[in-house]
């Protein structure tokens, strides 16, 4: 078992989301308790980790502004890529923030979908 492998299985357990891990595309993507949609994806040398928010209408208009909230907090710990994606057939937008895998442990990977979940929450309540 790889170290992201361990990392992600023991952030599940912890989480109380035993059997945690990347599939065959070195994806995962699971909901919270508050229903919140998180993920990873490892791409070579880096974890993707992200939080998304359902955007059922007006997705062009969140995705201007997570653009522009990333542009003006780019100099911070976590600089955050918003993106959208389509899960279940509705619009998400993402925040995401890519880890090196020598930086990902277990309490930076919670640390990192915390400030994310702020993050999108922050953005919803700038509306």
């Amino acid at each position: 078992m790889s170290s992201p492998d361990a990392i992600l299985q023991q952030f599940g357990e912890t989480a109380g989301i035993p059997g945690l891990v990347f599939d065959a595309r070195g994806q995962v993507v699971f909901r919270t308790e508050p229903g919140r949609l998180l993920g990873l994806e490892q791409t070579g040398r880096e974890i993707l980790v992200y939080a998304a928010l359902p955007v059922r209408y007006d997705s062009g208009d969140w995705m201007r502004r997570a653009c522009k909230r990333a542009h003006h907090s780019y100099l911070g710990d976590w600089p955050v890529q918003p993106a959208l994606r389509e899960y279940d057939g509705v619009a998400h937008l993402l925040a995401l923030i890519r880890l090196d895998e020598h930086a990902f442990t277990e309490p930076r990977l919670r640390q990192a979908l915390e400030y994310l979940s702020q993050w999108l929450d922050a953005l919803g309540s700038d509306t």
